[in-house]
């Protein structure tokens, strides 16, 4: 069967029985997985959880699972799907996924902006560097995904996954992430105002602060400065922390 979609299909079985373990599925489980592609992980999980919902784009394999047991299999692009209404009304979803990796990051972002109030946590596979940028802080993986995954959960990463464990086998290692979405932001400061400091910031990381940021702070300097960050800093450098004070910090000289 041909790859669809660009997706690489999980078949190492030492691999699903880990990710179960770390997402400690039981009977008393709802699951999400995005993008279940041939089952492997699928078949697993309907043997275990009391509920799976499936959500996979193409046809013909959603049509191969709609015979499992305890499983509904959603035919929809998940980014365009109503996430609110799949998710309605329970509020103690986890998601268990092996996710097309040219998705990764809006699907992420549709999981934490969306579908957080609704979902316990998220155990989900990525790209090693994708993973690696999830969990950074202050080195020079962050970047601005780094940020916006903190912001809205705890991430860790739980262990590599080889490309011989894929068929067809990727061309990168890749890794198991764990997300526990924050019910309350981890850091004080205005959202808005926060993230477009951190994407102006990190659109030209390789300039220190002080330039990077000169088109949204009136006064870089003296915004830095009175957030207590060094001006020639570059973004990299910056915890989520040090962001929100700068962002409490030009929010006050408005």
């Amino acid at each position: 069967m041909p790859r669809r979609l660009g997706q690489h299909f999980l078949k190492d079985r030492s691999v699903i029985a880990r990710i179960l373990a770390e997402a400690g599925v039981g009977p008393q489980d709802r699951i999400l997985e995005i993008g279940p592609g041939r089952g492997a992980l699928t078949r697993d999980l309907v043997g275990i959880a009391g509920e799976v919902l499936a959500v996979e784009l193409d046809r013909d394999l959603a049509e191969r699972l709609k015979d499992l047991p305890r499983l509904r299999v959603i035919h929809e692009d998940f980014l365009k799907v109503d996430l609110e209404r799949l998710l309605a009304p329970h509020d103690d979803w986890k998601v268990v996924a092996n996710l097309p990796y040219y998705i990764t990051t809006p699907i992420l972002e549709k999981l934490l902006l969306e579908g957080s109030p609704r979902i316990r946590g998220m155990w989900v596979m990525v790209q090693k560097e994708v993973a690696e940028r999830m969990c950074a802080r202050g080195t020079r993986e962050s970047g601005s995904l780094s940020h916006f995954i903190q912001y809205h959960a705890q991430v860790r990463k739980l262990f590599r996954v080889r490309p011989g464990s894929f068929q067809p086998p990727p061309e990168v290692d890749s890794a198991v992430v764990s997300l526990v979405p924050h019910r309350t932001p981890p850091v004080d400061a205005p959202p808005d105002l926060l993230f477009r400091l951190i994407r102006t910031a990190f659109c030209a990381r390789r300039k220190t602060l002080r330039r990077s940021l000169a088109g949204v702070l009136g006064d870089p300097v003296a915004a830095l400065e009175a957030a207590g960050i060094e001006p020639s800093r570059r973004p990299e450098t910056l915890l989520l922390e040090e962001f929100a004070a700068l962002a409490r910090a030009a929010g006050a000289a408005r």
